[in-house]
C-alpha cells in the first residue's frame, strides 16, 4: 500500500513569534511519522513523508506534491495550534483526489480524538493515543470493516455517520521495542534551530521518554486525563540511535525534546559513561526541572557535551507556581541557575506572564525574578488556558477569553481578573522583554558570544525574533 505521512503546512514563525519576514529556520524533524513509517515499512508498505511546515509549501502546493506520489492513504500528523490547516489541508486533499482516505493522529488526534470527525469533514478516520500497538493493525484491517471497528484507538463514522470511539489503546511498557525512525525519508537540509540555538549542524531531535513524571501542572496536557505514565528508553538504546544518526548521518548535534531528559542520575550516569566508551563527539541540549538537578548532575552532563539547558520556571510568585501545582520552589530555580552559570552551562527560562490570579505587581514580580536569576535567555508567554487543562477550568471562572483558540503565543487570548484588559497585559509583556534583553550586561554577554561570521548572522535573526516577541501583547 503507498502511504504519505504528511506534516500539514503552518506558519510557525509567524504564529509563533509575530515576525513577518520569512525566514527559515525553527522546524524541528517530526518524530512521530518518522516512527510510524518505520513501522509500516515493517510490514512492506510503501511510505514517504511530506514535511509541509518546514518546506514552507501552501496547502495547494502540498496536495500536488500527494497528488504526484498518488497514495493509498495520507496520514496527517496534527499539532492542536495549527489544527485548522490540518483541516482545511484534508479537504483540499478530498476535493482533488478521489478515494484517498486520510487518517489523522498525534498530539492534536490524542487530547481531541472526540472532537475531529465532526469538525473535519474530510478525515476519515482517527487514531489517538500512543499508536505502536494500533499503526499496524489499522492499515491490516483497512479494508475490512468488521476488523477495522474492532480496533482499540480507532474514531471512525458508522454507514449512519455517528462516530464512533473505540476503546484507548494499549501503552507500549518498553520503549526499547520501538523502532528507530525512517531517518532516510527525511531531508535533513530542512531542519534548522531557532538562531542561537545550536552550535553544529546537521542537527537532530530524538525522544527518549514519553509521559511526565510530575504530571501535576495545571496548564499542561500531560497533567490531563489522558496523561500517560513515564516510561524511558534505556540509555544503550539513546547511545545506539546517536551512533548511527552520527556515522551514517554525519549530525553532529542532538537536541533531547523530552519534557524531562535530566531527570534520573544513575540513567545519566549510564548515558555519559556509554557516550564517552563510544567515542561520539556531540554537542547536545536538553530540558529538565529545577528541582530535579544539581551541580554534580550539571557539570557531568556538561562535560559529555551538554551544552545549553532549558527549564520551565513560570513565575517569580510562590503562590502562583503553588496555585499551577508547578512543584518547585523559587529558591531551587535560583540554585539550579547559579549552579549552571557557574559550570558554563548555557541556561534557557521560560516564563507564563497573565495567569489566574496574576496582578500587574506580581507579573513584575517575575520579571524581576528572571534577572536575578540571569538565564542567558528568557522566554515571556502569554497565558493561553488550553481545552482539557484544569489551567482552562480556572480560567472560566477567572478572567475574561478573547479567544479560545489558540493563535500563537504572539496573541493575548486571556486576561486575567488582576488586568485592567488585554492592552494592559500587552504593556507588561513588552515591558519584560525591554528589561531583561536590553540591559547593558545582557547585551555584553551576546558580544561576547560572538566569535565568528555565523554567530554574527545568527545574532540578527535572533534579534528579527525579539522584534517579533516584543510584540507579543497583540490581542485577536
Amino acid at each position: 500500500m503507498k502511504i504519505m505521512l504528511v506534516l500539514p503546512p503552518s506558519n510557525f514563525i509567524s504564529q509563533a513569534y509575530g515576525v513577518k519576514q520569512k525566514i527559515r529556520f525553527g522546524h524541528t524533524p517530526p518524530l512521530g511519522i518518522g516512527y510510524i513509517a518505520s513501522y509500516l515499512e515493517e510490514d512492506d508498505h510503501n511510505v514517504s513523508i511530506l514535511d509541509a511546515s518546514a518546506m514552507e509549501l501552501s496547502i495547494d502546493q502540498t496536495v500536488q506534491n500527494i497528488s504526484e506520489f498518488a497514495p493509498d492513504v495520507v496520514g496527517l500528523s496534527v499539532l492542536t495550534n495549527y489544527s485548522e490547516f490540518a483541516n482545511e489541508l484534508s479537504s483540499a486533499i478530498k476535493a482533488k483526489l478521489s478515494g484517498v482516505t486520510i487518517l489523522l493522529g498525534g498530539p492534536h488526534a490524542t487530547y481531541f480524538y472526540n472532537e475531529i470527525l465532526d469538525a473535519m469533514p474530510g478525515v476519515d478516520h482517527v487514531l489517538y493515543g500512543e499508536v505502536d500497538t494500533s499503526i499496524k493493525k489499522y492499515f491490516r484491517a483497512l479494508k475490512d470493516p468488521e476488523k477495522l471497528s474492532q480496533l482499540n484507538g480507532l474514531c471512525y463514522r458508522s454507514k449512519t455517520g455517528q462516530v464512533i470511539i473505540n476503546d484507548p489503546p494499549e501503552l507500549l511498557d518498553d520503549l526499547d521495542k520501538i523502532p528507530m525512525p525512517a531517518w532516510h525519508l527525511y531531508d535533513f537540509t530542512l531542519y534548522r534551530p531557532l538562531p542561537l540555538q545550536y552550535k553544529n549542524y546537521p542537527y537532530f531531535t530524538l525522544i527518549t521518554s514519553r509521559g511526565c513524571v510530575w504530571r501535576k501542572c495545571k496548564f499542561c496536557f500531560q497533567a490531563g486525563y489522558c496523561a500517560p505514565k513515564f516510561r524511558r528508553q534505556s540509555p544503550e538504546r539513546v547511545v545506539r540511535e546517536m551512533e548511527i544518526l552520527q556515522n551514517k548521518y554525519g549530525v553532529n548535534e542532538v537536541n533531547f525534546w523530552d519534557d524531562t531528559f535530566l531527570l534520573n542520575k544513575k540513567w545519566l550516569i549510564e548515558f555519559t559513561s556509554l557516550l564517552k566508551e563510544k567515542k561520539l563527539k556531540f554537542t547536545w541540549t536538553a530540558s529538565g526541572r529545577v528541582n530535579h538537578v544539581d551541580e554534580e548532575m550539571l557539570k557531568m552532563v556538561y562535560d559529555a557535551g551538554c551544552w545549553s539547558i532549558f527549564v520551565g520556571i513560570e513565575s517569580g510568585n510562590q503562590d502562583l507556581l503553588d496555585e499551577i501545582k508547578k512543584g518547585i520552589t523559587l529558591q531551587q530555580a535560583r540554585d539550579a541557575l547559579a549552579a549552571a552559570n557557574r559550570i558554563g552551562l548555557e541556561t534557557r527560562a521560560a516564563f507564563i506572564l497573565g495567569l489566574p490570579s496574576e496582578t500587574p505587581e506580581k507579573a513584575k514580580k517575575t520579571i524581576n525574578f528572571a534577572i536575578e536569576i540571569e538565564p542567558m535567555y528568557a522566554v515571556f508567554y502569554a497565558a493561553h488556558p488550553r481545552y482539557g487543562t484544569e489551567f482552562y477550568d480556572i480560567a472560566t471562572q477567572h478572567g475574561t477569553f478573547l479567544s479560545k483558540s489558540f493563535k500563537g503565543m504572539s496573541n493575548i487570548t486571556y486576561v486575567p481578573e488582576g488586568y485592567l484588559d488585554a492592552k494592559e497585559l500587552d504593556g507588561i509583556i513588552r515591558l519584560a522583554y525591554r528589561r531583561f534583553y536590553l540591559r547593558p550586561k545582557t547585551i555584553l554577554k551576546f558580544i561576547r558570544k560572538m566569535k565568528s561570521f555565523r554567530d554574527i548572522s545568527e545574532l540578527l535573526k535572533g534579534f528579527l525574533l525579539f522584534l517579533g516577541l516584543s510584540k507579543l501583547g497583540r490581542s485577536k
